[in-house]
């Protein structure tokens, strides 16, 4: 998260990671998984940051978990 704010010249503030996930039921990892290539739409624009930045060796899919962050320049 760091290196990506410091490239958009950005300091973080503050972040928080929003989930849902105790308000929900849970599928085991390939469940989930298969349930999220098959009815979730791609992130075609994040999935290239998140590789860039964060590592990430697969597309991704929108979930119901997030980040929001506080930065300032």
């Amino acid at each position: 998260m760091h290196k990506f704010l410091a490239e958009l010249g950005l300091e973080l503030v503050w972040y928080k990671y929003l989930t849902s996930t105790g308000l929900r039921t849970s599928l085991p990892g390939a469940q989930f998984a298969k349930f999220a290539q098959e009815k979730l739409p791609k992130k075609p624009y994040m999935s290239l940051i998140l590789q860039q930045y964060f590592g990430h060796k697969y597309q991704s899919n929108y979930a119901l978990d997030d980040y929001v962050i506080l930065a300032k320049k």
